[in-house]
């Protein structure tokens, strides 16, 4: 499957990439740093780059990525602080898209930046959806997931029950 901007056409991957601003990268590199304001995104074309949080003193690392990858996207998008630090794991290139490049690709080719910004939307849920399988799964042994099923299923009755009564008291009211 494909994934970042390799969902793409080629064509849109084009316009993409002439918008962005080529920047060259040295292994080791803070690239960004959790909690500090940026809104630029960056699209990896040669290299590896570690998405990780120190917080807590050592590194939990989110993602490595590489080649078609996209990082930074949440800022670009809600304008907040960054919410994990990247590091250059390797030498690479990045294609880095600020406003004022987003801004020339809606100008120059609408409907290519309306395609970047669901494949931006794409990324984002995919990665939301991967957090909360690991939280589940970090939440749930295997006995809690059986009585996660049991408790689920009790809510569905519940839910149906409640519909049902809803549904009686409704009628009891127009009669």
């Amino acid at each position: 499957m494909k994934s970042g901007i390799n969902q793409l056409e080629s064509s849109d991957i084009s316009r993409i990439t002439r918008a962005c601003v080529q920047v060259a990268v040295k292994e080791g590199e803070d690239l960004i740093v959790k909690g500090e304001p940026s809104v630029d995104l960056y699209i990896v074309t040669s290299g590896s780059f570690k998405v990780y949080d120190d917080t807590l003193g050592e590194d939990f690392v989110h993602a490595i990525l590489d080649k078609g990858d996209i990082f930074g996207e949440m800022s670009f998008i809600d304008n907040t602080p960054r919410s994990a630090s990247v590091k250059a794991v390797s030498d690479g290139i990045l294609l880095r898209m600020g406003r004022k490049e987003f801004d020339n690709l809606l100008a120059s080719s609408p409907d290519t930046a309306m395609l970047f910004i669901f494949t931006l939307s794409r990324v984002i849920t995919g990665r939301l959806r991967n957090v909360n399988l690991a939280l589940r799964n970090m939440t749930f042994n295997e006995y809690d997931r059986e009585r996660e099923k049991v408790i689920m299923e009790v809510i569905a009755q519940m839910e149906h029950t409640v519909h049902i009564e809803l549904t009686s008291e409704t009628v009891d009211i127009q009669s």
